[in-house]
């Protein structure tokens, strides 16, 4: 009987025209930061985004958690702006409070890739591959570095499978 009740009542909601939703989740000010971070940095948004992951940082609000994320966002959004060695400092503390994620290695290697230090940049990305074997992101900058390490030094060794 009570399983008829919620058919109808979504029936009648149905029929209505309305939706039902769910609440909201409410984050403190430094979480939603960290959110509002990571959202412009997708955008490709480097100066909003470092500005939302330092405001983070700064507001001593966030969960303990979030932090490795409020840095790793940090280098992100540096890393865009060409501030590598801000932007290794940030990966650095974000590798350092939450040393299994991968996408944390990732970042780093693109520091080095961006400085043109590919063996470093690969080296980082072999390293993300313990954590995410497989992973498509890491496998395209692993073979995007050995092209262009290959097309900026042709002299050196070719990698064997």
């Amino acid at each position: 009987m009570a399983r008829r009740t919620v058919i109808l009542a979504c029936a009648a909601l149905l029929l209505a025209g309305t939706a039902v939703t769910a609440s909201a989740q409410m984050f403190s000010r430094g979480n939603g930061l960290v959110n509002e971070s990571a959202h412009a940095l997708d955008r490709e948004n480097w100066s909003q985004g470092t500005a939302f992951a330092r405001e983070a940082l700064r507001s001593g609000e966030l969960m303990p958690g979030n932090v490795p994320a409020a840095y790793n966002n940090l280098c992100i959004g540096l890393t865009g702006l060409g501030k590598l060695d801000e932007a290794m400092e940030a990966c650095n503390k974000a590798i350092a409070m939450k040393p299994r994620l991968w996408s944390f290695y990732n970042n780093r290697g693109n520091i080095y890739f961006y400085r043109g230090e590919f063996d470093r940049a690969l080296a980082e990305y072999y390293k993300a591959m313990t954590f995410s074997p497989g992973d498509d992101v890491l496998l395209q900058n692993i073979v995007l570095s050995l092209r262009v390490r290959k097309t900026r030094n042709p002299n050196t060794p070719k990698q064997s499978s």
